[in-house]
């Protein structure tokens, strides 16, 4: 059986937010805490969360049981945060590590176990989110690439990987696929 882990990236400061974006409240929790739920409920076998800016008023709001990796260089961007997590994560020795963000609050732990079984059907194949015509995370990353994915820097993120001529498989997200960045997202998502 293949080992799999599952790398939240909350570690960002959500500027165009305004305030903490992972403590928003959602769902009888929060953004963050609702992206861990739905991770933990997939049937990877350790779920993962790195945090950066304001990681100890996140980690206070966090009721679940959830490994943190903390992100001393999150200002460097979304790149520096997956290189850490993948970092971390190598000694542990997993097969496959997916990588998701905690503010797609439309993600279900249905679609993420949609990722993992293409991901064990297709052992050696990144197996990512498709929307218009883009591969992007929540993907599933095979042990081959977490050398790529521990280059990565800046806020150059794992879609560098995913759109480039690799072979990858895309599944389609298009619905699930909200970030929730500003205000206005926040609210247009409490009124679905």
């Amino acid at each position: 059986m293949k080992k799999t882990a599952i790398l939240i990236l909350a570690a960002g400061e959500a500027s165009r937010m305004g305030r903490i974006k992972q403590n928003l409240p959602y769902l009888q929790t929060t953004l963050l805490g609702h992206a861990i739920t739905q991770a933990k409920q997939a049937k990877a076998q350790h779920v993962y969360c790195v945090l950066g800016a304001q990681k100890e008023a996140i980690k206070t709001e966090i009721k679940q049981e959830v490994s943190f990796i903390i992100n001393e260089t999150w200002e460097e961007g979304l790149g520096s945060s997956i290189a850490c997590g993948i970092k971390a994560l190598r000694l542990k020795k997993y097969d496959h590590i997916l990588i998701m963000l905690g503010d797609q609050p439309l993600m279900t732990a249905s679609y993420l176990n949609q990722l993992i079984n293409r991901a064990i059907q297709h052992p050696d194949t990144c197996v990512a989110s498709g929307y218009k015509n883009k591969k992007g995370v929540p993907a599933i990353f095979p042990e081959s690439y977490f050398d790529a994915l521990e280059a990565l820097s800046g806020d150059q993120g794992a879609k560098v990987l995913l759109n480039s001529n690799l072979s990858v498989i895309a599944l389609n997200a298009e619905d699930l696929l909200q970030d929730i960045d500003t205000p206005e997202d926040y609210e247009h998502l409490l009124k679905k």
